[in-house]
């Protein structure tokens, strides 16, 4: 899978389409945290490609999970931890559930503005919240507005 991603510290919102909820953390199949396609994810990074890559990784085909997991992974039924599908829909094809619904590049923006953005984000948004930087979909337009316009304001 080749992604055309830029490099740079960014911020980014991102939807999913898998047909069942996923856990979000690969380390730690066991959570009971999961991410479903009614959802949608806030959040910046230092590398926006290395955190795409990270979120396709995870929700989408695996061909293998991390070798700390075998045990667990063994415990659901399957021989390794080599699982050569995908969680989210059953798929034996490498593929992903990750809807790039908004990606900015803000290098001129330092680590505390992108904190400080993301706090007022999740203020903004504390009722449609749903763990983290996880909101409902329904609000998707309105916060990447309300995004946008932060960027643009600590930018200046």
């Amino acid at each position: 899978m080749k992604l055309d991603f830029p490099t740079s510290a960014g911020m980014y919102v991102l939807s999913f389409n898998m047909e069942r909820p996923m856990v979000y953390y690969e380390y730690r199949p066991e959570s009971d945290r999961y991410i479903d396609n009614t959802m949608i994810k806030v959040g910046k990074c230092k590398n926006i490609k290395t955190r795409m890559r990270n979120y396709i990784r995870t929700y989408g085909f695996r061909e293998y999970e991390p070798p700390s997991t075998t045990e667990f992974w063994k415990s659901k039924g399957f021989e390794s931890n080599y699982l050569n599908r995908c969680l989210g829909c059953d798929s034996t094809q490498p593929h992903h559930h990750v809807i790039f619904e908004y990606l900015k590049e803000t290098e001129s923006l330092d680590e505390q503005d992108r904190k400080d953005i993301e706090k007022e984000i999740k203020f903004l948004f504390q009722q449609e919240n749903i763990f983290g930087e996880y909101y409902r979909k329904e609000v998707k337009r309105d916060l990447i507005s309300e995004l946008s316009k932060l960027i643009n304001e600590y930018g200046k």
